[in-house]
């Protein structure tokens, strides 16, 4: 699939069952908040819902995660301190996605913040998909944040063939600059009316660092715009391309360091060299066989619990055992505790 092909299938949005077997993986995770908090997340989401519209009066205000005329962190040519959001907490849960396209072998590292318990992520094919977890009735437009890669592409270009493609799918696009959001970026909108359910897109083109661009796709019907537009919105502004292996916060390089040597050695099957990593009763399982040698990564979830000072971090390896076209993917999930200055790993396991 080439770029404009992707871009294509970015803007036209993310099968409905993705999110679903991405939810299915994450129950486990889910299970651990108790009946206590699953209670108040259903009021919560009862409170949503009405008419097919999202009601603003019942969600947490918006949080201006970059503030108007703010320096965009990107890409830092001098290495510079990343800087993490302090509200952040507020809207989610940091995500660090690292990924390894097909055709080079330079990792590309993102985060962003996401409310694991109103929305759910997932990836596929280099697409991460954002959706509610909240129903909406069948008949209402699709509502969500994709996040694309366009290696090779530059901002400009990957701007103008946006413009290209939505032009075949709404009545009018413009190109006005939405600096409070991801300031320095390139940014479109588009819509298909003004009816309450009439389709609308932001779209904002991010350089990657690596002559390429990142494009971030909000899509939501005109109803939705002061809730589901706005919480896609407090998402898209916490967007960071980073390298971890420049200045970051110690927590978050000493994170990625463990968990880089950990994924091969439990796929090798032979942990003798991450003894220092693995905690005094660490269940650390995978296959139970060494099948590193016919396997390809395609991504790594790193999701702390805290984006100040982690007491724990979910990773998950997405992977195939085999090379071939159509293979599905596995997951290796690894839990981590962080203690003293040193991450270790509590338990890990196969996940489907």
């Amino acid at each position: 699939m080439n770029n404009q092909e992707k871009l294509y299938k970015a803007i036209g949005g993310a099968s409905p069952d993705l999110i679903q077997r991405s939810e299915r993986r994450y129950n486990q995770r889910w299970r651990r908040y108790g009946l206590a908090v699953a209670a108040c997340l259903s009021l919560v989401l009862l409170s949503w819902v009405g008419w097919g519209i999202v009601q603003t009066d019942s969600l947490p205000e918006p949080v201006d995660i970059v503030p108007p005329h703010q320096e965009w962190i990107g890409p830092s040519p001098n290495g510079g301190q990343l800087t993490l959001p302090e509200q952040g907490g507020e809207i989610g849960t940091l995500r660090m996605l690292s990924y390894l396209p097909q055709d080079s072998d330079r990792t590309v590292d993102f985060l962003i913040y996401v409310n694991e318990n109103q929305f759910a992520i997932c990836e596929e094919n280099g697409l991460y998909s954002i959706r509610s977890k909240a129903p909406l009735p069948d008949d209402s437009p699709e509502c969500g944040l994709d996040i694309l890669r366009l290696p090779g592409t530059p901002p400009a270009e990957a701007e103008a063939a946006a413009k290209e493609a939505l032009h075949g799918r709404y009545r009018e696009v413009t190109s006005e600059e939405l600096y409070v959001v991801l300031p320095g970026s390139r940014y479109l909108r588009a819509s298909a009316g003004m009816d309450w359910d009439s389709e609308q897109a932001e779209l904002w083109f991010v350089d990657d660092g690596q002559e390429g661009t990142f494009v971030l796709t909000a899509r939501y019907f005109l109803e939705a715009e002061e809730g589901l537009g706005m919480r896609f919105r407090d998402m898209a502004s916490s967007f960071r391309v980073v390298s971890l292996y420049e200045t970051v916060p110690e927590w978050m390089r000493s994170l990625y360091e463990a968990a880089e040597r950990l994924f091969p050695a439990l796929l090798s099957n032979d942990l003798s060299g991450v003894s220092d990593l693995l905690a005094a009763d660490a269940a650390a399982d995978a296959y139970g066989e060494d099948v590193w040698a016919n396997l390809t990564v395609a991504s790594v979830d790193y999701a702390p619990d805290n984006d100040q000072d982690p007491a724990s971090a979910t990773v998950s390896v997405k992977h195939r055992l085999n090379q071939e076209e159509g293979e599905s993917y596995s997951y290796l999930t690894m839990e981590m505790t962080h203690e003293d200055g040193q991450w270790r790993l509590a338990w890990s396991g196969i996940e489907k």
